[in-house]
């Protein structure tokens, strides 16, 4: 836990620090009237999560707390990731809908809003964040804790809670938890953080689109109030059995689970 203590510091420093530098920037130009000071805002924000994902990607691989490059999307096999996605989907319909029975306070929906309509907004939160928190969370924490010989449950869950709780944000921690459990057993089943990336793409662009179209009561207005109910039953169903039925054929049909070896040591940073 202590390295994952540590890791999580380093992901909230470096945002910490490139939105400082940024948020400088952007005040100095607004003053001198070159920018809009809201605009400038926006885009220091947008900016900073952009270059700490860069950052923190860069950290993970060059002290090698994870091995990745252009020959790690061909390490898997490609019934994996067909098989993958479609579970994903489904997983992704079942939790929404689950996570309607909640109503918990959203403290970050005017900023989501304004990050979907902005070009460096939706590159962090639809390309950046996917690879980079699926190198950490995936990669760096569950994957150390596979190799130091924890029960893969156990180390699906621990990712999963911090992924989970690291995203603060009340109305977001429940779907993250549960959307992490998909990533991080895909991840331990098939030994790649590809599956994981995909789906997390495809979730965040989705997240994305429908904030940069939808009006903040179109997208409180619940799946029941705009399909019906006995629909909304039929969709929790389905998307229960075909992400159920994917899970036990994987299991038993995927590769079997790589051996996660004791790691070389990672540099000390």
């Amino acid at each position: 836990m202590k390295r994952t203590l540590k890791l999580v510091l380093y992901y909230f420093g470096y945002q910490l620090a490139f939105t400082i530098v940024a948020s400088v920037i952007s005040v100095v130009l607004a003053h001198l009237g070159m920018v809009d000071k809201d605009v400038a805002i926006l885009n220091a924000t947008a900016i900073a999560l952009l270059l700490s994902g860069i950052m923190m990607g860069w950290h993970l691989i060059h002290f090698k707390y994870i091995t990745f490059g252009w020959k790690s999307f061909g390490e898997v096999p490609a019934k994996s990731l067909w098989l993958s996605i479609p579970f994903i989907l489904a997983s992704m319909v079942f939790i929404n809908l689950c996570s309607e029975f909640i109503d918990l306070p959203n403290w970050m929906e005017n900023d989501f809003f304004a990050m979907s309509r902005n070009l460096f907004g939706i590159l962090s939160v639809a390309v950046m964040a996917p690879v980079v928190e699926e190198f950490l969370f995936r990669g760096a924490i569950e994957g150390h804790l596979l190799r130091q010989g924890k029960k893969p449950w156990a180390a699906i869950f621990i990712s999963a809670l911090v992924f989970g709780l690291i995203h603060i944000n009340p109305a977001q921690v429940p779907f993250a938890f549960a959307i992490g459990l998909v990533f991080g057993w895909l991840y331990y089943r098939t030994g790649s953080m590809v599956p994981g990336i995909l789906g997390h793409f495809i979730n965040n662009s989705i997240a994305c689109i429908q904030m940069a179209t939808l009006s903040k009561e179109e997208l409180h207005t619940k799946t029941a109030d705009m399909i019906g109910q006995e629909a909304t039953l039929a969709l929790f169903l389905a998307s229960f059995i075909v992400m159920a039925g994917l899970f036990l054929y994987m299991k038993k049909h995927l590769p079997k689970a790589p051996e996660y070896k004791e790691e070389e040591e990672s540099l000390t940073i």
